[in-house]
Parts: structure tokens; C-alpha cells; sequence
């Protein structure tokens, strides 16, 4: 049994986990977006103690397991999430099939069954779990099942189309099943309430030990990366000696600002007065062997590829492969294979 619940007059940032790590770069790097994007409008929420969003997990008993896509935990609210994205406005009436607007295509989950069938599903298996762990997180209740308010929330990433018709029957309201857009996660979840209190230790032990996921945000910054780099910036600057700098998935940033913002990842040039502060942005993605490089600047950056051809760009993209050299003001980089 845990001990007293920490004070719950402070404002606490929240903590991401990770169970599993998506398949590709791509998958990854919206992953990070998205983790980024929750932990900042979770912060702004009136949600007092521990706050816990769990990625990636599966649960139940007996396979095939359930495959969970969100966990929200909060002293009083217990949230689980499938992310799904449409195209288009959906109609969703009671008792209907839901269907694409635009094409009258009927929208179903990859095996057939209805978004809300398989909603439920999911919410029941981490019920359950639940349920059969609360002596050990330390529920204070004589219920058998005390976890019986568990929501299970279908989100609209990034939102729901607009002019969407969505209307759930009097049993999922029952059942406590919701839809909404994932800018409306926050909201939902200060105002649930699972009908237990979870001390900030029963949290982290859900989250890390029943479903087990690792601590990989907290305090404001990632404690490690879902993918090695497969990059690295050589770069020499004016007056400094060479330095290498890894190309971890998704966005970095390079130019003479020093601080950056959010969890932005940055490669800082000082003593250059010609590199504008945001000069160029690098994307690594899927691709193996190449980059893409956008430039941001004023005085633009010349690439000189490694047959020996140079080019000059400004304001627009360009893909680059492993060996060209980059040159921002009196600041050379090349990108080379890690």
C-alpha cells in the first residue's frame, strides 16, 4: 500500500511514457509532435498533482491484446484514447454506421468492427487491468471493481473535420464512450473523474509497471531519443574548433539564436553575424541516404554536393545527400552518415 498522496496544491508538469516505439521515422516524429503539443496544453489545464499520458501499450489478459494508443492518468481521471485521423467531415448518427461525407464510404476499424466497438474494447482491457492491480495501488475502497468510470475517448487528430455530424446513443453516453478533437483532450480530462483517487505513486506505477511504459519526457525535456541518429553535422565555425553535431529524426534548427524553444532541437552558430537567427531547417525523415534543408535566411546558403556541383538557395527546399557541403555566412557544415 502507498503512503499520503503528495500536495496536491501545486501545479506539477506532466510526464509522457512510451511503450511501443513506432516502425518509422515518420510515425515518430508525429509521435514527438504530438507528445509536445499534449504536454503543453495539459500545463496550461487546471489539473493539480501528477498528470501521467502513456503512448503505445497493450493490455488484457488474453491475446489478442489490446492495443492502446493513449493513456491519460490523473488523481481522478483515468482516459483511454484511440487516435484517428479523417479526411473529411463524417457522419455519425445513433445506431448508424458512420460514413465518410464525401464518399458514403462506411469508416470502420482496420478489422471491421465500429470506431466505438473497438473503443470499448480497449477501455474494457485496461479496466479490467486495472481493477486486478487496485489493492497493490492502493485504492482505498472495499468495491472488487472500483475502476468502474474508466472514459474511453475517441480523438479527431490533429481535430475533427469540420461540419461533422456526430451524435452518440443514450448507451455509449451510458458507457461513458466520447469523441472529440485532440485539442480538446485537456478539458476533457479536468473535468472527468474516475470515481477513485490515485496517489501520484499509484500513477507512475500504472503507467511504468502495469502497462509498461518509460519515462520519456518529464521535466520539460525528453530523456531520450525513439531512434539513433543516422546523421551528423560537421561544422566548422568562424574561430571555433570543428564540432559534431548528431541529426536525430524530425526538425533541427540552425542559426545564431542560442536558446530554443520548447523542446525545439538546435545547432547554434555565434560569431557569425552573417547567419540570420532561424537560417536553415533540417528535416530527417525515412529517407536513408538524404536530407532536406530549407532555408530561412536572408543572405541564403550556398550547397556544394559532392560531385562538385554548387547551388544556391533561398527561401526553398532542397534535398541534400550525405557528403554536401552546407555554407551559412563564413560557417561551413557538411552532413555526413553516422
Amino acid at each position: 500500500m502507498f503512503g499520503r498522496q503528495a500536495d496536491r496544491t501545486t501545479l506539477m508538469q506532466p510526464q509522457i511514457y512510451i511503450g511501443r516505439t513506432p516502425d518509422t521515422a515518420h510515425e515518430r516524429v508525429a509521435l514527438r509532435e504530438r507528445a509536445l503539443t499534449l504536454a503543453h496544453a495539459m500545463q496550461q489545464s487546471p489539473t493539480e498533482g501528477l498528470c501521467a499520458i502513456v503512448f503505445n501499450i497493450a493490455a488484457g489478459a488474453d491475446p489478442p491484446l489490446a492495443q492502446i494508443d493513449l493513456l491519460v492518468l490523473r488523481a481522478t481521471a483515468v482516459i483511454v484514447g484511440a487516435l484517428r485521423t479523417y479526411a473529411g467531415p463524417i457522419d455519425a448518427l445513433p445506431g448508424r454506421v458512420w460514413r465518410d461525407r464525401a464518399t458514403g464510404q462506411p469508416i470502420l476499424e482496420e478489422d471491421g468492427a465500429h470506431p466505438l466497438h473497438r473503443l470499448r474494447q480497449q477501455r474494457n482491457a485496461v479496466q479490467m487491468s486495472l481493477n486486478a492491480a487496485a489493492l497493490r495501488l492502493g485504492v482505498a475502497t472495499t468495491d472488487p471493481h472500483p475502476f468502474k468510470r474508466v472514459i474511453g475517448l475517441l480523438i479527431g487528430v490533429p481535430t475533427l473535420p469540420a461540419d461533422s455530424r456526430i451524435s452518440l446513443d443514450v448507451d455509449d453516453h451510458r458507457d461513458r464512450l466520447k469523441v472529440c478533437s485532440f485539442d480538446e483532450l485537456p478539458g476533457v480530462a479536468s473535468m472527468s473523474h474516475s470515481g477513485v483517487t490515485l496517489s501520484d505513486e499509484a500513477i507512475s506505477t500504472i503507467a511504468a509497471h502495469l502497462f509498461g511504459g518509460r519515462l520519456w519526457y518529464d521535466d520539460n525535456r525528453f530523456l531520450f531519443e525513439l531512434a539513433p541518429p543516422r546523421f551528423q553535422l560537421s561544422v566548422r565555425a568562424p574561430g571555433k574548433a570543428p564540432l559534431s553535431v548528431p541529426l536525430y529524426e524530425g526538425e533541427t534548427i540552425v542559426g545564431r539564436r542560442k536558446s530554443p524553444q520548447g523542446c525545439e532541437r538546435r545547432v547554434s552558430i555565434s560569431d557569425d553575424e552573417l547567419v540570420s537567427s532561424d537560417h536553415l531547417r533540417i528535416l530527417c525523415g525515412d529517407r536513408l541516404d538524404s536530407v532536406i534543408i530549407r532555408d530561412m535566411s536572408k543572405n541564403g546558403t550556398w550547397v556544394t554536393l559532392p560531385d562538385g556541383q554548387v547551388e544556391y538557395i533561398r527561401n526553398r527546399e532542397r534535398v541534400i545527400p550525405a557528403g554536401a557541403r552546407l555554407r551559412l555566412g563564413m560557417t561551413d557544415m557538411i552532413l555526413e552518415r553516422v
